[in-house]
């Protein structure tokens, strides 16, 4: 009913009632009901008469509860940036939409919602992979005072489930959000590892705004913070290898967040094709068993410390799969190759 009235003009009762469907009794007991929330129906007589919203009647601010404002606004950035396919409004039409939802937002709300829009990134798709994990109102409780401590340079503090359950505070410099592949990321500096980190929203809980504010550094880029390699570090290696395998293959053990993998010599048969992955390793004995788990043919580019312990790998492996051999077992194909060479 206030949906028809707001559409402006008189409303006579039995055009009501139809576009209702209901009987013309209810639509004067709807009358009643909202003029008991005093809102300012009036009535006119006559052949030509019927309801009106009072003129000059300003709505109250829209009563949405944060999340459902954040539901709104996120659906309207997603068409706006050609993440949900393109859209049937112009980005002009976007924009005025969710500056009007903004507008009529409690002044609070109205502010975080704000620091949302201006302080989450889009990678190029949000189409991609997805968990089992849904959405839920715990990482909208989250994602508002993190983007507004991202606009305002505010520090905070949280509690931070890692990948093995374990929980620990964390104290965040943040310096933005980024939707990726159907998740949201904290890109900042964390000041107890005095690192650049990146952290998944939904393990993110109480978030704390600290006081102080902090400067960022100019070369700070939250989207490739989260798709490309890891930041470069004193303790990480940096390592390039070539192998036959599509990128499907590979991603399926090195995630996007850890390596850039791109074809190194495209071919019209595409599980034939060659790419080259660069990441940065902490421990090169990872990037080896995961190179042996890929099981396809590789040759490593750099550094030579990890030919040297991808041989010391296949030795150890050939050495346990002969001894099972002497138990009358068969050998077991380890997937290592040897830099250089074609597997037999």
């Amino acid at each position: 009913m206030l949906e028809l009235l707001q559409a402006g003009g008189t409303h006579g009762v039995a055009e009501l009632a139809e576009q209702l469907a209901v009987d013309e009794r209810t639509v004067r007991r709807y009358i009643e009901h909202l003029r008991d929330l005093d809102i300012p129906v009036e009535g006119t007589r006559g052949r030509y008469g019927g309801y009106r919203l009072a003129r000059h009647y300003r709505m109250p601010p829209l009563m949405l509860t944060d999340e459902e404002a954040l539901a709104v606004v996120w659906a309207l950035l997603l068409t706006e940036r050609g993440q949900s396919g393109p859209g049937p409004a112009s980005a002009l039409a976007v924009d005025s939409a969710a500056a009007k939802v903004r507008r009529v937002l409690p002044a609070p709300l109205g502010h975080r919602i704000g620091a949302v829009v201006e302080t989450v990134d889009f990678t190029t798709s949000g189409k991609g992979d997805h968990d089992d994990e849904t959405a839920s109102d715990s990482v909208a409780a989250v994602l508002l005072p993190l983007a507004e401590a991202a606009r305002e340079r505010r520090p905070v503090a949280f509690g931070y489930r890692a990948r093995h359950g374990r929980a620990a505070q964390r104290f965040v410099q943040p310096h933005g959000v980024v939707a990726h592949h159907g998740r949201l990321y904290l890109t900042g500096f964390d000041v107890t590892r005095q690192a650049m980190r990146t952290f998944r929203l939904d393990r993110i809980a109480g978030v704390r705004l600290l006081e102080g504010t902090f400067a960022v550094p100019a070369d700070a880029d939250p989207v490739q913070q989260v798709i490309g390699p890891l930041a470069p570090s004193p303790q990480l290696h940096d390592v390039s290898f070539r192998i036959r395998a599509n990128i499907a293959h590979v991603r399926s053990l090195i995630p996007e967040t850890l390596a850039s993998v791109t074809p190194a010599n495209p071919s019209t048969d595409e599980t034939a094709s060659w790419v080259r992955v660069f990441l940065r390793a902490e421990r090169l004995e990872w990037v080896a068993g995961t190179l042996a788990m890929l099981g396809s043919p590789f040759v490593i580019e750099h550094p030579q410390e990890l030919r040297e312990v991808v041989s010391t790998l296949g030795q150890r492996l050939i050495t346990a799969a002969g001894a099972a051999d002497d138990d009358g077992t068969a050998p077991v194909d380890t997937g290592v190759v040897t830099p250089g060479r074609n597997r037999s």
